[in-house]
């Protein structure tokens, strides 16, 4: 079971994204597939990256890694779950975009971090979960 660090989040997300999340999460820490990649979304401060923080405590730094949105990472051995902060940034690169696409496809699991879920790319929405962070802290 996830740990207290995570169980904090339950008040501040939709009990169908919650319970999403943590199995997501314990999928990843049993070795099984997941077939989306999650988008947290929301404006600032609504603690997107503390959260990240907190799954990254909970599965370890050798299941977890944030990568660079210049996909470099594709090159050495990849974690079990990538971070990508600002996925809205590469909206217009459909290379980049493509790359995500396959790699969600081949069963990698990702979570990005975006303020602006307008602006991600509306193919990779369609392989994505999107769990809106409201709460300002």
């Amino acid at each position: 079971m996830v740990s207290t660090n995570i169980d904090t989040w339950e008040q501040y997300l939709t009990n169908e994204d919650y319970a999403y999340l943590i199995q997501y999460i314990e999928n990843i820490k049993n070795g099984i597939s997941n077939d989306k990649m999650i988008i947290l979304a929301g404006p600032s401060r609504t603690g997107k990256t503390t959260l990240i923080n907190n799954i990254t405590t909970y599965l370890s730094n050798e299941l977890c890694e944030c990568f660079p949105l210049s996909l470099d990472f594709i090159y050495y051995d990849i974690k079990p779950l990538g971070f990508f902060n600002g996925i809205d940034e590469i909206s217009n690169s459909k290379r980049k975009n493509q790359a995500i696409i396959n790699l969600i496809k081949y069963k990698q699991s990702f979570i990005a971090v975006t303020n602006n879920i307008d602006r991600v790319n509306k193919k990779l929405l369609e392989h994505s979960k999107i769990i809106v962070m409201t709460h300002v802290f």
